[in-house]
């Protein structure tokens, strides 16, 4: 079975990086390469729906020719692009269905599929379910599923008030070896530094974890760490650039889809503003919001 990196995201760009474990001389199911391949290409057009259809065919096949290896794999892709498409819940039913198919044949989870579960946790609000999974993930022997499971962790500490969970998730995550894992190692030092009262170094560490995240594509995680700068911005006491950057973090969510988040940070960027064209992208943004449909899930 394929161990795949996998993002608090756990963002489409992930799915299917890396191959499946079967040898190539192993013949093929035509069909089921068909799912697969429509939902890498509806992915990467951000078609979320498209892909998540198309991934729950691969995932019907891949039960239907009782495989282990591609219930697996195609289970997590499911969930990932559920995940994607701010859709927790579903996620969650998918992981779950999944490990009872894997069970069901002899097979084990997986440190990615325990990932994708402690993010969903997470993102419907059960830090302590999320945490748990998380630990057994960082305790598996998937190096970059461990990596991001201490940054889920190192998020949670936060979350929770925990400054010694929130440094010890920093300290794990000292030698990053990619791009995603640097980005989140900057995140985490910017909470950090901004728990230190270090707001100016924070909201350089959040910015620059912004930028790499837009780098590979991470515009959910970008979005969040700018909104982690904006609020540096504003422990600090720079209220306009705190506002700026909260507006920017509320457009990139708000066309994502994640109104929740755009929502939150739009109100906070209101109050800090009194500059006129902020106040006009203000507008802009609550009209946007107004027009568009809330996500079937948070």
């Amino acid at each position: 079975m394929r161990m795949l990196p996998a993002t608090i995201a756990l963002t489409a760009s992930l799915v299917g990086a890396c191959s499946a474990s079967r040898a190539p001389s192993t013949p093929q199911d035509a069909i089921l390469n068909l799912h697969s391949q429509a939902a890498s290409s509806a992915l990467e057009l951000e078609r979320s729906e498209e892909a998540i259809e198309q991934y729950r065919r691969a995932f019907e096949r891949a039960i239907a020719r009782d495989d282990a290896g591609d219930i697996g794999d195609y289970g997590y892709d499911l969930a990932v692009a559920q995940l994607d498409a701010n859709q927790p819940k579903q996620a969650l039913a998918s992981v779950g269905r999944t490990k009872t198919e894997l069970a069901r044949r002899g097979a084990p989870s997986f440190a990615a599929l325990d990932l994708a579960e402690a993010t969903a946790y997470y993102r419907i609000g059960d830090k302590e379910a999320s945490d748990r999974l998380a630990s057994k993930a960082e305790a598996g022997g998937d190096a970059a599923a461990a990596a991001r499971a201490a940054y889920l962790r190192g998020l949670i500490a936060d979350d929770d008030d925990n400054a010694e969970g929130l440094d010890q998730a920093v300290a794990r995550l000292a030698n990053p070896t990619s791009t995603d894992q640097q980005a989140d190692a900057a995140e985490l030092i910017a909470r950090q530094q901004i728990r230190q009262g270090e707001f100016n170094g924070a909201a350089t560490a959040a910015e620059h974890a912004a930028d790499l995240r837009r780098d590979i594509l991470d515009y959910r995680g970008m979005a969040r760490a700018l909104s982690v700068a904006a609020y540096a911005e504003q422990r600090g006491g720079d209220a306009e650039a705190a506002s700026s950057l909260y507006i920017r973090a509320d457009q990139s969510a708000a066309a994502l889809g994640d109104s929740a988040s755009a929502r939150s940070w739009l109100r906070r960027g209101m109050t800090l503003t009194k500059d006129s064209s902020l106040q006009e992208a203000v507008k802009i943004s609550l009209a946007s919001l107004k027009a568009s449909p809330a996500p079937a899930d948070h």
